[in-house]
């Protein structure tokens, strides 16, 4: 599962890359097999991510299963958020002033 994971949050980090600076409406949904996935709202056919527990983790979890997946997309958007401003952040040079004062 964690290799889904992994493989999950680069797919979500090549789709921001791509839409660059571009807005996307995000939804997450449960479907009806139980898997949850972040999709763009306007294109059903792709997942960016998806999670999916075993039965086990299912009846550990009850009805906080929902809950805990919702958890997880919004850490890996933070994170994606936040790496985005960091880039954005790095792009600042300083220039040395032509006079001094």
């Amino acid at each position: 599962m964690q290799k889904d994971i992994k493989s999950d949050y680069q797919s979500l980090m090549q789709a921001a890359k791509d839409t660059k600076a571009e807005a996307m409406m995000l939804e997450f949904v449960e479907q009806d097999d139980g898997k949850m996935v972040l999709r763009t709202s306007n294109d059903e056919s792709e997942d960016l991510v998806s999670i999916e527990f075993s039965d086990k983790v299912k009846e550990l979890l009850g009805d906080d299963t929902q809950l805990i997946g919702q958890s997880m997309i919004h850490a890996a958007i933070q994170t994606l958020m936040q790496k985005q401003l960091s880039q954005w952040h790095a792009n600042v040079y300083d220039e040395e002033p032509v006079h001094y004062s």
